[in-house]
């Protein structure tokens, strides 16, 4: 059994290796900074980005005033170049400050516009053209793209936040279904002896049984949660502040390509300023993004690592009234409960990893195709490109998170379970279905009524809810799965577990979970006798009465009316308790007809033991007369039911019963609809709810 304390304490920091990470956007003009040294500094980083960003839209509105202002720049330009150089210096310190090769190269530029002032003409207008509505184009768009990355950080928290919401659900309904254990032990404790204390106990093990599977899924919310904080904050948090640098400097290129337009034009405007744009061209020359962007890290890293602690992992929490450890439950039930959650995580993980596959592949064409159109000004949609690169990039981030979640809840489960991780039967097919007609549901028994499940392979229903309780075993026949009576429901656990049996169930194993888990012991047994393959697991002997139905009063042993009869076609030797080894050629009696899962309840006429043979090993035919219990009924009575409340019809198809109404029968009885009894009143046929009457044996016409 798997500790999920000690599965974490195992595991190094960092579960992911580097092949696992999501290769980082690059430009080819910036050095590899290391965003690791800046952790959970997005706020930080932004605001850098978004300083550089700025510069974009501040140039060009600085150069369409300019061009506004040609009519009298002498008086006024020159107070706004001033102006705005000491709005540049202001903000420099957001950029790595002074030193910065971007502002020197920035500070050059604009002494060769302070020179420019003095000229008259062409020069501003065609730059207001075509360079400042280009800068406004460019900031805008790129500053979509910070936008993007600010709310991929947002959606990183949210998603870390629903992890750990999902974490605090099921740790809320472990808490409340071990308050409900202890509620019902106390019950139990107090309980009378006889039917308060039988039925005590079954409430109090109905209720272990459930917090056992309230503990298991919050292990595995706790285990997604401390995954998906262990991702966001080792991959797609470091990610993300590369990308904002990557960003950064592509908007950098962007300005630094601009204002070398901006210089071009003045330089045809008047050869008088040709050594001032001549310096300028050589103080942009000098911009190292990557040198900057390392100076800003060495800058706020030291301050950053002493302050920052690594968010420590979740750790189970026991319940105040129940105590616990935070080892996986290995009950039959959960068994069934944890192999259907690791089902359905590898279903979802075989649909998302080719997805994640061909995105990482485009990511990488992106990558080419954006680093080819910075190198080469002119061919291509540079910014367009840097669009769909981090649109692709941020979506592969939110796969990988996804396929990081699920994988650990199959890994978890495997350490949990073992060899009982998995099973050789056929898993049921569950599709959403709407239901018009209610059909019993194969776990709780209870009805299944409009949105529910159905197995495409064997029409087994169920409710959403108990979709994870069932075990596999589809029989793949169209309506083997069929329940058709309260009595035939799935169970993931024995029909009854003692209360001491119930202390010790995360360590011992029912028949039900074994055979899921050892199929291949019953394929060898079938080898053995040369019959064909066994359908499924055999459910418990008998079935559930309803509290509302009292058991028909005993009567003297009577002659059964003719018995059905099967002759065995090849040998079957019993597997459990609960199944009948008989030999080829015996002739048996069928007590039971074949259950949804393909199994018979027969007894030997030889010695009287009864037993379940799966149906295609017999072959039904003849019928015998035999003797049958006090219980059974007479050949020739008319069976009669008591209305245990009162019923109001609600269509011409019903009828209305006053409660203590004695009424007939018909053939067709209880079973006459999945619920409902048809009975015979005042002369009058009808349907009732079948939990509104009780049968009667006490209107008898004639015994033989």
């Amino acid at each position: 059994m798997a500790s999920y304390g000690a599965r974490y304490a195992s595991q190094p920091f960092f579960r992911f290796s580097s092949s696992e990470r999501l290769t980082l956007p690059s430009s080819s003009s910036t050095s590899s900074s290391n965003p690791y040294s800046l952790p959970d500094s997005e706020p930080l980083v932004h605001q850098r980005a978004t300083s550089h960003l700025a510069l974009l839209p501040a140039f060009s509105s600085f150069l369409s005033t300019l061009g506004s202002l040609n009519r009298d720049y002498t008086h006024k330009a020159a107070s706004h170049i001033g102006a705005f150089r000491l709005q540049i210096a202001k903000s420099a310190q957001e950029r790595a400050g002074d030193s910065a090769t971007t502002e020197r190269a920035l500070s050059g530029v604009l002494e060769q516009v302070d020179l420019q002032v003095r000229m008259a003409g062409e020069g501003f207008e065609m730059t207001a053209r075509e360079v400042a509505a280009r800068m406004e184009q460019v900031g805008s768009r790129l500053d979509a793209v910070r936008k993007r990355h600010h709310q991929f950080y947002a959606q990183l928290m949210t998603q870390r936040d629903k992890a750990y919401e999902q974490r605090d659900r099921s740790r809320s309904a472990y808490f409340s279904a071990c308050e409900a254990v202890e509620s019902a032990r106390q019950k139990r404790a107090t309980a009378k002896e006889g039917r308060d204390s039988d039925k005590a106990t079954r409430v109090y093990d109905a209720a272990y049984s459930e917090m056992l599977l309230a503990k298991d899924q919050y292990l595995v919310d706790l285990d997604g949660a401390n995954v998906a904080k262990q991702r966001i904050y080792s991959v797609h948090l470091p990610h993300l502040i590369d990308e904002y640098q990557s960003l950064e400097a592509s908007a950098v290129k962007q300005l630094e390509d601009l204002l070398g337009r901006m210089l071009e034009i003045q330089t045809e405007s008047g050869q008088k300023v040709l050594q001032a744009v001549d310096k300028a061209k050589q103080a942009l020359a000098t911009i190292d993004v990557g040198a900057d962007q390392q100076a800003f890290v060495t800058q706020h890293a030291t301050t950053l690592m002493a302050a920052y602690e690594h968010p420590p992992d979740l750790l189970f929490e026991e319940c105040p009234v129940w105590h616990d450890t935070d080892d996986f439950a290995i009950t039959p039930a959960a068994i069934v409960y944890l192999q259907n959650v690791k089902s359905k995580a590898q279903s979802k993980i075989g649909e998302i990893s080719p997805a994640i596959e061909t995105k990482r592949r485009e990511v990488g064409s992106l990558q080419n195709l954006r680093d080819t159109y910075e190198a080469s000004r002119g061919l291509g949609d540079t910014v367009g490109v840097i669009e769909n690169l981090y649109n692709v990039s941020h979506e592969t981030a939110l796969l990988e998170l996804q396929h990081s979640e699920l994988q650990a809840s199959v890994e978890i489960i495997d350490a949990a379970l073992g060899e009982n991780a998995s099973t050789d039967l056929r898993p049921h097919e569950f599709k959403g279905s709407s239901f018009v007609t209610p059909q019993t549901c194969a776990v709780c028994a209870s009805s299944v009524w409009g949105k529910g499940l159905k197995c495409a392979k064997c029409d087994m229903a169920v409710h959403p809810k108990c979709e994870l309780k069932v075990p596999a075993g589809c029989a793949a026949r169209p309506g083997a799965g069929v329940v058709r009576g309260k009595s035939k429901r799935l169970s993931g656990a024995p029909a009854s577990i003692s209360a001491s049996g119930a202390n010790s169930s995360t360590t011992s194993l029912s028949r039900t979970a074994s055979t899921l888990s050892h199929a291949s012991s019953l394929e060898s047994s079938t080898a053995a006798g040369g019959g064909p393959p066994r359908r499924s697991v055999p459910p418990a002997f008998g079935s559930e009465r309803s509290p509302a139905s009292p058991s028909p009063p005993a009567l003297p042993a009577q002659t059964s009316p003719p018995q059905q009869t099967a002759t065995l076609l090849y040998d079957f030797t019993a597997s459990s308790e609960l199944e009948l080894s008989v030999g080829a050629g015996e002739v048996v009696e069928v007590l039971e007809p074949e259950d949804a899962s393909g199994w018979i309840k027969v007894r030997l006429a030889g010695d009287g033991r009864e037993g379940l043979v799966p149906a295609n090993y017999m072959q039904m035919g003849g019928v015998s007369n035999g003797t049958v219990g006090a219980a059974a009924a007479p050949a020739s009575a008319t069976q009669r039911a008591q209305a245990l409340y009162a019923y109001v019809a609600q269509s011409e198809a019903e009828l209305s019963l006053a409660e203590g109404d004695v009424v007939d029968l018909t053939p067709t009885g209880m079973d006459a609809a999945e619920g409902w009894a048809e009975v015979t009143k005042d002369g009058r046929t009808g349907l009732v709810p079948a939990a509104y009457v009780s049968a009667l044996l006490s209107h008898t016409r004639a015994i033989a």
